[in-house]
C-alpha cells in the first residue's frame, strides 16, 4: 500500500491543507496522541514541520511516544488552544506514524526545524512520516463551530454545528 503523504492531501484539499500547513508552521509542535501498550492513550508534545511533502514528526529515541507509534502506528494530532474566549481555529489529523530512513528526507527534516526554531534533532532520533487519513479543520462561527474536515475515502466535508452559549446564566 503506497503511504497518502501530506502532499498527496494538499492535492485532494488544497484549500484545507494550507490552513493546516500555516497552522502547524505557526505552533511548531502538535500534541501527538498515541496507544500505549495496554490500549489507554497517551498525549505528547512533539515538533512537527512540512518537509519534502511530508508531515514530519521528530521523537526522541527511547521515549514512551517513539515506542508506542513503533509498537501500533496509529495516532492523533491536534494544535493548541490557548484561549477559551477566543479558540481561533484548531487543528486534528488522524493517520498512521511511518518511520522514515530516507537521507535526503531526514536532512529535509531537520533542516526545516532548525530554520523555524534554531535546534537541529540528532540523526539518531525517530523520524516519521504521518500518513494523512482524516483532516478536520473547526473553528467558531458567530457562536456556531464550523467544521471543514476531509476524509480519505470520502473527501470533503463542510459542516456548522450550533454550540450552546458558555456564558448564559444558569438556572
Amino acid at each position: 500500500m503506497t503511504v497518502f503523504r501530506w502532499a498527496d492531501f494538499e492535492g485532494a484539499a488544497p484549500e484545507l491543507a494550507a490552513q493546516g500547513r500555516e497552522l502547524i508552521a505557526r505552533f511548531g509542535f502538535v500534541l501527538v496522541g498515541t496507544i500505549r501498550r495496554d490500549g489507554t492513550p497517551r498525549i505528547s508534545p512533539v515538533e512537527a514541520r512540512v518537509a519534502q511533502g511530508h508531515l514530519m514528526l521528530v521523537m526522541i529515541r527511547g521515549t514512551h511516544k517513539a515506542r508506542d507509534v513503533l509498537r501500533d502506528s496509529r495516532l492523533v494530532l491536534n494544535t493548541p488552544v490557548f484561549d477559551p474566549a477566543d479558540p481561533g481555529c484548531e487543528l486534528k489529523v488522524r493517520g498512521r506514524a511511518v518511520a522514515v530512513e530516507d537521507r535526503s528526507q531526514l536532512e529535509a527534516t531537520a533542516k526545516a526545524i532548525e530554520a523555524a526554531s534554531g535546534w537541529r534533532p540528532p540523526a539518531d532520533w525517530h523520524f516519521f512520516s504521518v500518513e494523512v487519513e482524516d483532516v478536520a479543520l473547526m473553528g467558531w462561527d458567530r457562536g456556531a463551530l464550523a467544521m471543514t474536515r476531509w476524509v480519505r475515502e470520502r473527501g470533503l466535508e463542510r459542516l456548522t454545528r450550533p454550540a450552546p452559549l458558555l456564558d448564559k446564566p444558569r438556572p
